[in-house]
């Protein structure tokens, strides 16, 4: 809450009006679980300590029967009466057999926030293989094949690269567009990373991790600068060490 409520009330104006809901409420107390009891929609509650977001998706993904499965974090905001439609079209013309919303930041999200969300959504600068579940479509053979991890985090991203080597066809809609983001403590933030890290499979180097750093922190501070947010530099270099400390302690842990 807040985001669950407006994140409901806009698919309900969705103009693609051929689909079922189905949610899972994993012990809030904030209010969501009301709010879903309120729409026509499959509820199901668990307990917060079953909440494993591989094995949480396959569940409720074994529990359809349909044909195209498309996942909506709860505080994803559709922006667009048909983003539902645009996300689904590729896949219902075979077109593609995965597709994924473009996010874009919370206004009150910090100017770094915003940045990265700018960089990763940019078709021209977008990393291989780059995926987000966070709002995303795709054809249920795919899933068959390929479900998704249980074990560990960042499972989309090894759910992507598995389907990827396999053939399938992901692709980025920027015309349908969710918000989304999160303005972490530089403490929630380093624990988010190096969740994420451990399920990577990378051999941990601390001169290859420093100059990433590097790069990135220069790269961000002419982009503070170029849009005259000087005052943000300090967080900036703060925020991009942490990810970088999280994503190498996270190898190293592994």
């Amino acid at each position: 809450m807040p985001y669950a409520k407006e994140a409901l009330a806009r698919l309900q104006q969705q103009s693609f009006r051929h689909h079922d809901l189905f949610a899972i409420d994993s012990g809030s107390t904030d209010g969501t679980f009301q709010a879903l009891e309120k729409v026509e929609c499959q509820l199901e509650q668990i307990a917060p300590e079953a909440y494993i977001p591989g094995k949480v998706m396959n569940d409720a993904i074994a529990r359809t029967d349909h044909d195209i499965i498309v996942l909506l974090n709860a505080d994803a905001i559709p922006q667009s009466s048909d983003w539902l439609e645009k996300l689904v079209l590729p896949l219902m013309e075979n077109r593609a057999d995965a597709t994924f919303s473009k996010q874009i930041a919370r206004p009150d999200a910090a100017f770094i926030v915003k940045y990265d969300y700018e960089r990763a959504y940019n078709p021209e600068k977008m990393q291989p293989g780059f995926f987000s579940a966070v709002a995303c479509a795709f054809k249920r053979d795919l899933w068959t094949k390929t479900p998704f991890r249980e074990k560990g985090y960042a499972e989309d991203v090894a759910w992507a690269e598995a389907c990827i080597a396999a053939g399938a066809r992901f692709q980025l809609l920027e015309d349908s567009v969710v918000e989304h983001s999160h303005n972490y403590s530089l403490k929630g933030l380093f624990q988010k990373r190096y969740r994420q890290a451990l399920t990577f499979h990378e051999v941990p180097s601390i001169g290859k991790q420093s100059v990433r750093c590097l790069r990135e922190i220069v790269r961000d501070i002419l982009y503070a600068c170029a849009k005259l947010k000087l005052h943000t530099i300090p967080y900036n270099i703060a925020y991009r060490i942490t990810i970088h400390r999280a994503f190498y302690r996270g190898l190293k842990d592994q």
